[in-house]
């Protein structure tokens, strides 16, 4: 079945012209008209029937896509443990000579520190603490820990140490050292690597001296009475 109208009403229309061309030249006018309107009315027919016959098209909407949610899994979370280090000393306290304690020129004094060990690794006598910087205030270069402090302990470090004869303020910076001559890192100390004792040197004040004065005392005045002497005659 023919479904293009305007294929149909274009042929018709060529064989109304090729049959017009047949007819007698008396009525060529009404001839034309007629079929033209033949042509005309079997060409609504055709597309009346055509749009019966045609189905409506019907919109059928598409189904929604929901998105599933998302399964919720146990999927353990791989923490990294953090790699045990050997050697870690944390700065505890000073136990002795507090920071700007005043000493006079040349005076002695003990100064000692409270480290703990933090690290995995034992320390043994074979630690030192070395003099790093400042001023050195005539205390020895190296000196070894007394024993052994193990991991978690804590350790009381004393160095002997000297004021100097200038007044003024001065500092010393300490470090502690492992067997194999490396640096242990200080947690809470200075820079995370040292710690330090921190003094001031005064000069003495002289005290004026005090002259007594003399007092008027009155002595004690002795009388001695001597008796009179009696000279009897015979």
């Amino acid at each position: 079945m023919w479904r293009n109208p305007r294929f149909i009403f274009i042929s018709l229309a060529v064989l109304l012209v090729l049959s017009a061309c047949n007819l007698p030249k008396a009525t060529p006018t009404a001839n034309a008209n007629t079929i033209l309107t033949i042509a005309a009315q079997t060409v609504q027919a055709q597309l009346t029937q055509n749009a019966l016959l045609t189905p409506l098209a019907t919109f059928t909407p598409l189904p929604s896509s929901t998105p599933a949610p998302p399964t919720a899994t146990n999927t353990p979370q791989n923490t990294a443990s953090p790699t045990p280090i050997c050697d870690l000393a944390e700065f505890v306290t000073d136990v002795t000579i507090l920071d700007g304690t005043t000493f006079v020129p040349g005076e002695t004094f003990v100064k000692t520190w409270r480290l703990k060990n933090n690290g995995v690794c034992t320390w043994t006598s074979g630690y030192q603490i070395i003099f790093d910087s400042g001023d050195a205030l005539s205390g020895p270069a190296t000196q070894a820990l007394a024993g052994s402090v193990a991991p978690g302990q804590s350790v009381d470090i004393s160095v002997t140490l000297k004021a100097p004869a200038a007044a003024g303020a001065y500092r010393s910076y300490w470090k502690l050292r492992n067997l194999a001559g490396v640096l242990v890192p200080v947690a809470n100390g200075y820079q995370g690597t040292s710690f330090f004792v921190d003094i001031k040197v005064v000069l003495p004040t002289s005290t004026p001296t005090v002259t007594p004065t003399p007092t008027n005392t009155l002595m004690p005045i002795i009388l001695i009475t001597i008796p009179p002497i009696i000279i009897v005659t015979p």
